[in-house]
């Protein structure tokens, strides 16, 4: 019986292919990583317990083949960082920072990261999604089922809130001029009265 529904299961995840393959181009930036991933999450799929009850086998197997991505996207960023920090032994010239601005840099960075923490959780996702992995609006709504609209107001609500934390502590000297860049009269207007 478990044999039996684990067939079904992997014939119906291996029908899902090719949606599966364009679904990681928005996540990845070579055919390599797509095929990588793709071979992972069957993997991980037939690594379940045989007992397992699943669902929805294609919902299973995009939400594994999705975090397998994020996970790699991670990984690459910290690698990234890694590289960077293996100069250091070389003893190169350095531009960096003196010690009391990258303090600075480091609070305000904090700052920031505390600010964005403190929105609530829908927008705080949305502003991630735009802000820090650049996805477009599109991709977003497609991933939370939202509309481009709502979109739009979360991620401008995100941008007001973490502007005025960021004003309200001090650290936007020298970048006033940007922070008060009006929005458009009508997404002003939707965003502050959310």
């Amino acid at each position: 019986m478990a044999d039996e529904r684990r067939k079904r299961l992997l014939d119906q995840i291996l029908s899902h292919r090719v949606a599966l393959q364009k679904f990681l181009r928005r996540f990845t930036a070579g055919a390599e990583d797509i095929e990588d991933l793709v071979q992972e999450a069957y993997v991980r799929v037939c690594a379940m317990p045989p007992a397992q009850a699943v669902d929805s086998p294609r919902a299973l197997l995009f939400r594994i083949a999705r975090n397998l991505a994020v996970d790699r996207a991670r990984q690459k960023a910290t690698r990234a960082t890694d590289d960077v920090a293996d100069f250091e032994p070389l003893h190169v010239s350095s531009e960096e920072a003196e010690p009391d601005e990258q303090v600075d840099l480091r609070r305000r960075y904090e700052s920031f990261c505390a600010a964005v923490d403190s929105l609530p959780p829908l927008c705080r996702r949305v502003f991630v999604l735009r802000k820090v992995y650049q996805l477009s609006h599109a991709e977003i709504a497609q991933m939370l089922g939202l509309s481009h609209s709502t979109i739009e107001k979360h991620v401008a609500k995100g941008l007001l809130r973490c502007r005025d934390r960021l004003r309200s502590l001090g650290l936007l000297e020298g970048l006033e001029a940007v922070a008060d860049e009006p929005l458009p009269r009508r997404q002003a207007k939707d965003v502050e009265s959310r």
